[in-house]
């Protein structure tokens, strides 16, 4: 089983309105409402491939039995810490024509230590029954920013493998504590080192960087031009996706982490990994909405994603990300 971190939970409302601009009047052609957050949009491109998983996080409010019911009748396996606050709202404005998407972030809840305390357990439970943990997204405000190094260093505590997509201070302290897998996309790997990077020498110095010190994998992801993984003992990698129609690109990094976490959880060989986690990031891209792709077209684009390898081989190479 995958236990999936989701600490910001919240209601995405999309709608997709033509020629979109500011100030102006529309009726959305198209609008959707359901569960959101990273995490959520992990486990349902986990659901379709066939990943047994648990969904943890914060939910309060209307909203928040509307996330915990929405995902239940879907069919997923929920563990959410019930909060007072009211959990947040997003919306998504996606523009064809014009080929933009316009997004609004509500703030986060505000938690209270005694609701961390309790997600902390529910994690802990999880964990003792789970092979592998993916942690992804933002955390309510009230949240330390060392909650995930502290989540890391409990599933290390035992042996269980984390994949984390974060940003900012909480990436940082979250790399700092050891997890296996970090899949920051460019911008955010620019600031979790402080400086601009140049694709791909500049990403590879910084990735490496980080391998050398606490962080097992890590994973740049390059939007259409793919992701570069650097590992201690599998290589170094640069996965390109194949020609696609593009939709909308929300979503699209949550789905690379799922297909990375699947193929973990498979023992793939390190490339594989990449070559799925790809082939899912491509897949969510080609829909509106995150986490809109079938198993069937992942695998149709899986078996058209380029890998390079961008450093010699060694000798002896056996990189394990997963259980």
């Amino acid at each position: 089983m995958i236990t999936v971190l989701c600490a910001n939970a919240g209601v995405d409302k999309t709608y997709e309105v033509p020629n979109f601009a500011a100030g102006g009047y529309y009726h959305p052609s198209s609008a959707n409402t359901l569960a959101g957050g990273k995490g959520i949009n992990v486990a349902r491109v986990l659901k379709q491939l066939h990943q047994q998983h648990v969904i943890l996080g914060f939910v309060g409010g209307d909203n928040g039995r509307f996330i915990n019911r929405d995902l239940i009748d879907d069919g997923f396996n929920t563990g959410f810490v019930r909060i007072a606050e009211e959990s947040r709202v997003t919306i998504n404005i996606i523009d064809r024509a014009q080929g933009t998407q316009t997004r609004v972030d509500e703030v986060g809840p505000l938690v209270t230590p005694s609701e961390v305390r309790l997600l902390k357990r529910a994690w802990r439970k999880h964990m003792e029954r789970s092979a592998l943990a993916v942690i992804a997204g933002s955390a309510p405000r009230g949240v330390n920013l060392d909650l995930y190094a502290e989540l890391i260093a409990d599933a290390r505590s035992l042996k269980r493998p984390v994949i984390v997509d974060a940003r900012d201070e909480m990436l940082a302290r979250a790399a700092d504590a050891g997890p296996t897998v970090i899949t920051p996309n460019l911008s955010e790997m620019q600031r979790l080192v402080r400086k601009q990077l140049s694709v791909p020498d500049g990403v590879l110095e910084a990735a490496t960087e980080l391998v050398q010190d606490d962080v097992h994998i890590v994973i740049v992801t390059l939007g259409a031009r793919g992701a570069i993984g650097v590992t201690r003992s599998s290589g170094v990698w640069w996965a390109r996706p194949p020609s696609i129609e593009r939709a909308s690109s929300v979503g699209s990094g949550d789905a690379f982490v799922a297909g990375f976490a699947a193929a973990s959880m498979r023992r793939s060989a390190f490339p594989d990994r990449l070559r799925l986690a790809t082939a899912c990031g491509a897949a969510n891209a080609e829909t509106v909405g995150a986490g809109n792709v079938t198993a069937e077209r992942v695998e149709e684009l899986a078996a058209e994603v380029t890998l390079e390898r961008l450093d010699a081989p060694a000798e002896d190479e056996d990189e394990q990300a997963g259980p």
